[in-house]
């Protein structure tokens, strides 16, 4: 006799345990659930909230765990865990959406988006008339500084020739897309004025798009100006780093496009963003942002389709915190977008390596993309294409138990 352990994180794995055994159709969608546990964290209920959602959970043979003091309302409010199999967790959900309290309903209702977001949506990056859907595949965006200053390659690229060599490297490499960038955003960095970035960034897009057509280009900028110029020029993406914070009117230039659009977590500027950034609960606090973008974006017409996440690496994020992001990417697919990561040749990495220079960071890098996609992370913003698109298209071959001759 002999015995296997298995860990399952995923609906298709237990779809194909279950079916290497022999087990009916029908069952198998009976048993799918069972095999697959989660934490659902509710912050800030009230003590009474809590303990129906405690009775409720119990009733059902799963748990929730809440403060000491709620049995006896020696505490107003607590945070509640819940701790059960999917099947579990999504009867309920049922059960909660037939309370009296609103509070209650409505956690019903999250409850099951993000189940239904994490577990079953394949979600798709949709733009002008691109589909990028995603399962198992990723894309690999390319960063091209047109910077005197940026941390890794700051003029390297600031002439126009050696912007297209570059650009035609990157292409050769497997690059998705060309992210161009003319201010940068590393810690203590200063902003540049508008017109400036326009002179650098808008001759560059121009050549771009007309020696290399087929390529997808991304802009990054928060500046609404600066967007509407680029997306005037061909430009399908842009990449704000402000979450829509910095520039009031850069939604409404998102808005009058049909562009995909890619929003990041950011806590401050980049001029102060490093100074000792603290958070109460970082994860919690990154996905209620992402749920205010997305708000915002939805009530001036942005579909949700066309929006990427970024939960912002480095970006208002100490060491630690970098880490705590990398290591729950899966907790952003609740809103059922693509995850982007930018790890490439980052501090965090030389913060652990203690290798200084950063393009030396090459192994660190690859190896934060790899394990961000095996949490789930689907797009990647890199130095170096080819390196990390190899290292990544072998995690996809292993992960997925056979191999596919590209990623997308």
């Amino acid at each position: 006799m002999a015995i296997k352990l298995l860990k399952i994180d995923s609906i298709d794995r237990a779809q194909k345990e279950l079916k290497a055994i022999g087990v009916d159709r029908v069952a198998i969608h009976l048993m799918e659930g069972k095999s697959i546990c989660y934490g659902v964290k509710v912050e800030k209920c009230k003590f009474f909230h809590a303990n129906v959602l405690k009775q409720e959970a119990l009733a059902l043979g799963i748990d929730c765990a809440v403060h000491k003091g709620v049995v006896t309302a020696k505490t107003e409010f607590t945070d509640c865990l819940i701790l059960g199999d999917v099947k579990r967790l999504y009867k309920l959900s049922e059960k909660l959406r037939l309370q009296n309290f609103r509070f209650l309903r409505e956690l019903s209702y999250k409850i099951k988006e993000a189940l239904d977001n994490v577990l079953f949506k394949k979600p798709a990056f949709k733009f002008k008339d691109k589909v990028f859907e995603f399962e198992d595949n990723f894309m690999i965006m390319g960063i091209l500084n047109i910077t005197p200053d940026s941390f890794s390659d700051g003029g390297e690229f600031y002439s126009l020739d050696s912007a297209l060599f570059r650009v035609e490297e990157m292409i050769e490499e497997g690059a998705d897309i060309v992210d161009v960038g003319g201010e940068s955003t590393r810690p203590f960095s200063e902003p540049v004025s508008v017109d400036e970035e326009l002179n650098r960034v808008i001759p560059v897009v121009e050549a771009i798009k007309k020696r290399f057509p087929a390529v997808l280009v991304s802009v990054d900028t928060y500046k609404a100006k600066v967007a509407k110029e680029a997306l005037d020029r061909g430009v399908e993406i842009i990449n704000d780093i402000s979450g829509l914070g910095f520039d009031e009117e850069l939604g409404s230039v998102l808005a009058r496009s049909d562009c995909g659009v890619i929003e990041m977590h950011i806590k401050g500027t980049p001029e102060s963003m490093q100074e000792n950034p603290q958070y109460d609960d970082l994860i919690q606090d990154i996905n209620s942002r992402f749920g205010d973008i997305l708000k915002e974006l939805e009530g001036l017409g942005v579909e949700r389709e066309r929006v990427v996440l970024d939960p912002g690496i480095g970006f208002g994020k100490n060491l630690q915190h970098n880490l705590e992001i990398l290591n729950n990417i899966e907790s952003f697919k609740i809103w059922g977008r693509p995850i982007l990561v930018g790890t490439s040749r980052k501090s965090f990495i030389g913060g652990i390596t203690g290798v200084k220079e950063p393009k030396k960071r090459l192994s660190g890098t690859i190896s934060s993309n790899v394990l961000a996609y095996i949490k789930g992370a689907r797009i990647f913003r890199v130095h170096d294409v080819r390196d990390n698109r190899e290292a990544l298209a072998v995690a996809q071959a292993i992960l997925n138990e056979r191999f596919s001759p590209s990623s997308q």
